[in-house]
């Protein structure tokens, strides 16, 4: 067990997992470094590693590629992995901890498991004491799981055992395993129970109001990969969660049925407002289709601001339209928004891969459309063709003083 007010630096902190770690260990007395780019550390160059590892005991690291290409995968892994091992070293790093995956050598068939073998490879040959956590999938995941085998109105899974776990339950066993002894071992983390995906992502649908109809294929795959009812299950003695599936659900549906209630005459104006804007902000943006410029020379994507209008009779909120361009290839850096910012986005053109607070990677088509609430954390959001442009519409709701809409990593 580490002493109180070690330092313990963690890699990845903006994500689902990484705040609740962050909270987990400060509430217990450590020193915590949330490193990240936006903080000028980026394990991918290694800048600012050996700057934010000094003096630190233990490093978390709960990092997520922004891309889940088979080779921008396997690069992410490897080289920050490579780097984060050696900035280690020098600093003299007594703990490495690591998040992983539940059945990650069951499935070298995928790409990104082959990415995490590799990371794990790279730990275990490290002179870095560690432990690997392989959780189970996520509560929070379910819905993305859904999307993927999504077809029209049909939502086509195999009947595979599952035993998903809360994000909350992955991140107190990561403040444990951080402050105790390494184990130079794999750790694995689930739920407490064990449910066939097919009937999981069913109660997810029934709960949430979603008149998507599951079906039960003994073939489908899990993002493109073949499972059993061994693939997604821990093995013996795994360390389990408290909460289960239903009682997160009921709790997590209450709480958006209470966000969804107008409680004021404010939000109703906010909402009736925005409807009537709504129209004229996406008549701007069509018709900057052919007249706004388009910069070929960089894989950046280019954003411009198309609207921006107070919100009458709503006091200090506005609703401000952005028009985001991306040349073939190309990409937005992974971002937040301001906290007071709500986000509708609609794909106006092509289409766009997207991934929000460390969620699969999924990809909306012209017409197509996603929300972001605040403090949400845009990992990735890039054109999926290197052909053709794309074009996407962020509406936001946001406070009329916010004057910088989008905040890089980097």
């Amino acid at each position: 067990m580490i002493k109180k007010n070690s330092k313990i630096v963690l890699i990845g902190g903006t994500g689902l997992i990484g705040t609740k770690l962050v909270n987990n260990l400060r509430h217990l007395g450590h020193e915590v470094v949330a490193a990240s780019p936006s903080s000028g550390v980026n394990v991918l160059t290694g800048e600012g590693l050996a700057d934010a590892l000094k003096d630190a005991e233990v490093v978390v690291d709960v990092s997520d590629a922004p891309s889940w290409e088979d080779k921008d995968v396997l690069d992410f892994f490897e080289t920050s992995g490579r780097n984060l091992l050696a900035a280690e070293a020098v600093a003299g790093v007594k703990h490495h901890v690591a998040l992983s995956v539940v059945g990650t050598e069951r499935l070298l068939s995928s790409g990104y498991f082959r990415a995490k073998m590799a990371e794990e490879k790279l730990i275990k040959a490290s002179p870095i004491p560690y432990t690997i956590v392989r959780a189970t999938q996520f509560f929070e995941f379910v819905g993305g799981i859904a999307q993927f085998a999504t077809e029209g109105k049909t939502v086509r899974l195999p009947p595979v055992l599952m035993q998903p776990i809360v994000s909350d339950d992955v991140a107190a066993a990561l403040a444990d395993v951080a402050i105790s002894e390494p184990i130079n071992g794999v750790l694995e983390v689930a739920g407490p129970e064990q449910i066939r995906q097919d009937e999981l992502v069913r109660r997810f649908l029934s709960a949430t109001g979603d008149a998507r109809t599951v079906v039960t294929y003994a073939n489908a795959r899990y993002y493109g990969t073949k499972v059993n009812d061994q693939s997604l299950v821990p093995g013996a003695n795994p360390r389990l969660g408290s909460t289960h599936f239903d009682e997160w659900l009921s709790r997590t549906t209450l709480q958006k049925k209470a966000k969804a209630t107008p409680r004021s005459n404010l939000s109703r104006k906010v909402a009736t407002v925005s409807v009537l804007l709504l129209c004229g902000i996406v008549f701007t943006a069509l018709s900057l289709r052919d007249t706004a410029a388009n910069d070929s020379s960089t894989n950046d994507s280019k954003v411009t601001l198309v609207f921006d209008q107070a919100l009458p009779n709503v006091p200090g909120k506005s609703i401000k339209g952005v028009l985001v361009e991306y040349p073939p290839g190309g990409s937005s850096p992974a971002h937040t928004h301001p906290h007071s910012a709500f986000i509708y986005a609609t794909v106006l053109e092509g289409a766009i891969r997207s991934s929000v607070n460390g969620a699969p990677v999924r990809l909306y088509h012209a017409g197509e459309n996603f929300y972001e609430e605040p403090g949400d954390h845009h990992g990735v959001s890039a054109n999926a063709s290197k052909t053709e442009p794309a074009r996407l519409l962020a509406v936001l709701v946001v406070d009329s003083d916010e004057k910088r809409l989008t905040i890089p990593d980097k």
